[in-house]
Parts: structure tokens; C-alpha cells; sequence
């Protein structure tokens, strides 16, 4: 709790693909070798293949803050290591394996 209430200034703009099935790592995997870093190739990824709601947005979450997603996918997006405008992951959560596009992502 106090831990989101000192992060939550951090925000971050982010889409993703989200797959559920046994082999989603493996699909991820072939997935990010076939969209590279392309945006546009990963909204169309998107909104052809994932799970999420947000496949009608091209996988788009819009503007979030940390704390309000499943902690590993958090940790990916909120880790300066990981590049903006490039495809990360697989990321397991409890929802499945995703792949993660960081489109912006402001740290406090």
C-alpha cells in the first residue's frame, strides 16, 4: 500500500499483446522476432491476436500509473533498463504471457 502511494507519480504510456494459450512464451517469442521495434506491426499484432480487451486499441493501455498493473508486468515497464519504442518481454503474469510496447514512461 505505502508503496504505491510514494510510486504513484510515476506513469507510464504503454500497448500489449496478451496470449493465454500452453505455448504463449513460445508464440511471444516468434511474435517479437517477426513486429522488431515497428509500432504499427505490433497494434496489428494486437488487435489480431490478443486476449485483452485492449486488442480493439491495438493492444493500447493508455496512461497508468505504477502500481495499477500485475507486478512483473510493472516492473517491465517502470525498469529504465528497458528502452522506449521497442518490444519487451515475454512477460508472465497471472493472466498470461505478454509482450510489452513502451511508448513513454515518466519515473518520480
Amino acid at each position: 500500500m505505502f508503496q504505491n502511494i510514494l510510486t504513484s507519480s510515476s506513469s507510464a504510456e504503454a500497448s500489449h499483446i496478451l496470449l493465454t494459450t500452453k505455448d504463449a512464451k513460445k508464440e511471444l517469442e516468434k511474435a517479437k522476432k517477426e513486429i522488431g521495434n515497428d509500432a504499427k506491426k505490433f497494434a496489428q499484432y494486437a488487435e489480431k491476436h490478443s486476449k485483452c480487451p485492449s486488442a480493439k486499441q491495438g493492444g493500447s493501455l493508455g496512461r497508468f500509473r505504477k502500481g495499477d498493473m500485475a507486478p512483473p508486468f510493472d516492473k517491465a515497464v517502470f525498469d529504465p533498463s528497458n528502452p522506449l519504442n521497442t518490444t519487451i518481454g515475454p512477460v508472465q503474469t497471472t493472466f498470461g504471457h505478454h509482450l510489452i510496447y513502451i511508448q513513454s514512461r515518466k519515473l518520480q
